[in-house]
């Protein structure tokens, strides 16, 4: 498309904006507003696979576990040992995943794998993966604010409905109408 034009051998910018009508407005709006929700879609899957590879472990909001044993008298409750029900060592009894047992511990071939600087590398990659999936939820939060909006936007460009404001638009949300009843006919 060409701005510019040649008057009297000076150029001249064509500043004149293009003139559409209400119903080419809305259709382009309406294209946006599809776009908008489509990467909002595409980052609602990213998030829950993200959920699913992460399971959530070690955050910072820990789910309260509760992994109830059942016994046959009270004597036998006060003597009860978890760590021997599990039949792990009891520094490991807060792990919620991958607990190894003590035969685990007493084979040299599991405790050479598990050096201080793999555990180390795993803890910064689930770190990188929490942060990225922080990230992913605020993008998410961000669209949905810009999917909002281009509604709201779209509804107003119809005269015809009256309206009433009830709430002004802030970063976190559109503004709020609500529209008059119209007499169906």
């Amino acid at each position: 498309m060409v701005n510019t034009r040649l008057k009297e051998g000076v150029h001249q910018n064509d500043d004149s904006p293009p003139a559409y009508s209400e119903e080419q407005l809305k259709l382009m709006q309406s294209q946006d507003l599809k776009y908008i929700n489509y990467k909002r879609s595409t980052e609602l899957k990213k998030i829950e696979k993200l959920k699913g590879s992460l399971h959530l472990l070690e955050g910072e909001e820990k789910p309260k576990n509760k992994h109830t044993f059942f016994v046959d008298s009270k004597k036998e409750a006060k003597s009860f040992d978890v760590a021997k029900r599990f039949n792990t060592h009891p520094s490991l009894l807060g792990r919620t995943y991958n607990r190894p047992t003590l035969d685990m511990l007493k084979t040299q071939t599991y405790q050479s794998g598990l050096d201080q600087d793999t555990v180390q590398e795993f803890a910064e990659e689930r770190k990188k993966k929490y942060k990225e999936l922080s990230k992913r939820i605020e993008r998410e939060r961000h669209l949905h604010v810009i999917a909002q909006k281009m509604e709201m936007k779209k509804l107003l460009m119809d005269k015809k409905a009256r309206k009433k404001k009830v709430a002004d638009e802030t970063k976190e949300m559109a503004a709020v109408y609500k529209w008059m009843p119209q007499r169906k006919r």
